[in-house]
């Protein structure tokens, strides 16, 4: 077990890892605009798509998606531990949601959690990952449920579905607290319109 110092020391790599405005930089790169001041003003990738087109918006998500990589694999190695993975992981995404870099600005940070949560425990956060997409695409799709509603549900149930499938207990405090960053960005979005 890592000490306080060193759990201490991989937060602060992991929220300057997730800080990286990733979004800003494609949207200005791809289309010279500032994603902030469009569409949910968020920067992750599916706004960026929004306001650059679809192939920027995926580069966005892959790139935040390795970021969150980074993080973790960049902690564990460092300190030997996947508990410095979980810090790291968990304050990516928060670095991402809440950069320093724009102004505490960000996105919704899912593509940074997806990263870390295979960099403690690959197969189990790709088969999470299919589960709660699958449940997101139900909810939103078949069912017509709101969107940002759907993504706080499946959200909260990401640490409980890593436990059902025997993560170690790192990656279901990440999937956990990882989740409920998520949920806490995503509430303003609760009655937001969708066109």
């Amino acid at each position: 077990m890592p000490t306080a110092l060193e759990l201490l020391l991989a937060g602060l790599w992991g929220y300057l890892v997730g800080a990286v405005p990733t979004g800003v930089v494609v949207s200005k790169l791809a289309r010279g605009k500032d994603v902030r001041q469009h569409g949910s003003g968020h920067t992750g990738g599916t706004n960026v798509a929004r306001v650059a087109g679809a192939w920027a918006g995926v580069l966005t998500a892959v790139i935040d998606g390795l970021l969150g990589l980074a993080a973790v694999l960049g902690a564990n190695s460092v300190f030997n531990s996947p508990w410095a993975g979980t810090a790291a992981g968990t304050l990516a995404v928060i670095g991402h949601d809440w950069s320093v870099l724009i102004h505490f600005g960000g996105g919704i940070g899912l593509a940074k959690l997806v990263g870390a949560l295979v960099g403690l425990d690959p197969l189990r956060a790709l088969a999470a990952l299919t589960a709660v997409t699958l449940l997101w695409l139900l909810l939103t799709r078949l069912l017509h449920f709101h969107r940002a509603r759907s993504t706080i549900l499946v959200m909260a149930l990401a640490g409980p579905l890593l436990w059902l499938m025997g993560a170690s207990p790192p990656t279901v405090l990440l999937g956990a607290l990882g989740g409920l960053v998520v949920i806490l960005k995503t509430i303003p979005d609760w009655n937001r319109k969708y066109a």
